[in-house]
């Protein structure tokens, strides 16, 4: 298994300001991989009996943009966290095999239960989808909090900073940028400006070594 170096080498003369977004992004990397490894094995739990773990693994990383080089890592966390006694349990009622499927109405119970079933599958995923996407939108919501805290700069700057790393999708992006925010406004807002007089020159933040990561390997 190929694992892509997602957290790159800092040059000998990189700043201890750059070692701490390193590590900072590590962390952010791993915490994405958690919730992934969690909301796919509750994706598969949703979808069973109907569909098999193979199959609603495969759903899942349709559904949900999960970066290509994580997807491997997902798919194993996944299986640790399933219980396949359960999972592969035999139904209660058994498909009919045999000479009894060339009873008419034998195959159109059959043929009736399995457009049921298939239905009731995406209505499923639809919903285990949804939820799937609002986990993995909080963590990236903590994410950017977090690298926003540890990179030196404005809360906005912090989080556009992740969001362009981690190269989220437009919607993605735009949900993460305002829940960002609106979770640090809390904090932010509740001091009152020392003075209203003469606004104080606004630095620049401090450039780091530590390129933006490109993590997000799209599927051709």
């Amino acid at each position: 298994m190929q694992v892509p170096n997602a957290i790159p080498s800092l040059p000998s003369d990189a700043s201890a300001a750059d070692r701490r977004m390193q590590v900072a992004y590590a962390r952010a990397w791993e915490a994405l991989l958690e919730t992934h490894r969690a909301e796919a094995a509750s994706f598969v739990e949703a979808l069973a009996p109907l569909v098999t773990v193979d199959e609603a693994l495969d759903a899942y990383f349709r559904e949900v943009p999960v970066p290509l080089g994580m997807r491997d890592a997902v798919r194993t966390g996944a299986f640790l966290r399933l219980d396949f006694a359960a999972l592969d349990a035999p139904a209660g009622e058994q498909t009919p095999r045999g000479w009894a499927l060339l009873n008419p109405g034998t195959l159109i119970g059959v043929t009736r239960r399995v457009a049921s079933a298939t239905q009731e599958a995406r209505r499923r995923s639809v919903l285990a989808t949804a939820r799937a996407l609002e986990g993995i939108a909080g963590t990236h919501k903590q994410n950017a909090i977090d690298i926003a805290a540890t990179r030196p700069g404005s809360s906005e700057e912090g989080v556009r900073h992740y969001i362009r790393t981690m190269d989220l999708p437009t919607q993605a992006a735009q949900m993460v940028y305002q829940q960002a925010l609106a979770a640090m406004a809390v904090d932010e807002l509740s001091e009152r400006p020392e003075s209203l007089e003469a606004p104080a020159p606004v630095s620049e933040p401090t450039p780091t070594k530590i390129p933006f990561l490109k993590v997000w390997a799209r599927a051709s």
